[in-house]
């Protein structure tokens, strides 16, 4: 479980460092650096749209990963600059599916398995979590609208920068600010050790269980142990 915590943070933080170092040295084609936004919309579009038995997924992922080849082979720029923003938009999808009627949303979920809270989140902090998730879905958005303006104007130099650098940046500032608010906002409250969380995802990624009935909400704020 141990290295499965820490292979999270370590591609996170190493794979925008080297996709700058090819991209800088020239040593790949530049077309083939849009090759990780490809294999992540691929992943990311079996996990939210696409349905059927195994059998139907698995060739539906061989022919999307197809589709993903082919462009970078045939149309480079247009694939490169279309491959962030339905990788943005996906990731959009994926936390405002989860704002709707019924559902957790999924911050609020993933903070009360960390936090091993299956009665449900107290009030104030189920009301932030959501507001949280919906902040990412709208970060998401902004990622995706300035994707596709970038797939319209910039050259793949820049694209690729943003993509597979500057982005990964920005979500790490997103993350890193959103931690130091809520600590100094929610003091009143204990806070789910980085590791403890980390073990949370890397067992059950972003597909969390649902609870045998919907959660309920629990009374009063906890105080830290």
């Amino acid at each position: 479980m141990l290295s499965r915590v820490l292979l999270a943070p370590v591609l996170i933080g190493g794979f925008p460092l080297v996709s700058y170092a090819l991209l800088k040295t020239g040593v790949l084609p530049t077309h083939w650096l849009g090759l990780p936004d490809g294999a992540l919309a691929v992943g990311l579009f079996m996990g939210l749209v696409a349905r059927g038995s195994p059998a139907i997924r698995l060739s539906l992922a061989i022919l999307a990963m197809a589709a993903c080849l082919a462009g970078l082979s045939l149309a480079p720029q247009m694939t490169v600059g279309l491959l962030p923003v339905l990788v943005n938009l996906l990731l959009a999808r994926l936390f405002q599916m989860t704002l709707q009627p019924g559902a957790e949303p999924l911050i609020s979920r993933i903070a009360r398995i960390a936090r091993q809270e299956p009665a449900g989140l107290p009030a104030e902090l189920a009301d932030y979590t959501r507001r949280l998730t919906l902040a990412w879905t709208v970060f998401f958005l902004l990622l995706a609208l300035n994707s596709l303006l970038l797939a319209a104007f910039a050259s793949m130099n820049t694209i690729l920068m943003f993509a597979n650098t500057l982005n990964v940046l920005f979500m790490a500032i997103f993350f890193v600010v959103e931690n130091i608010y809520r600590l100094y906002r929610y003091q009143a409250y204990p806070h789910t050790p980085l590791l403890r969380l980390m073990a949370t995802l890397a067992q059950h990624g972003w597909r969390l269980p649902e609870t045998a009935s919907a959660p309920g909400v629990a009374a009063g704020p906890e105080r830290p142990h």
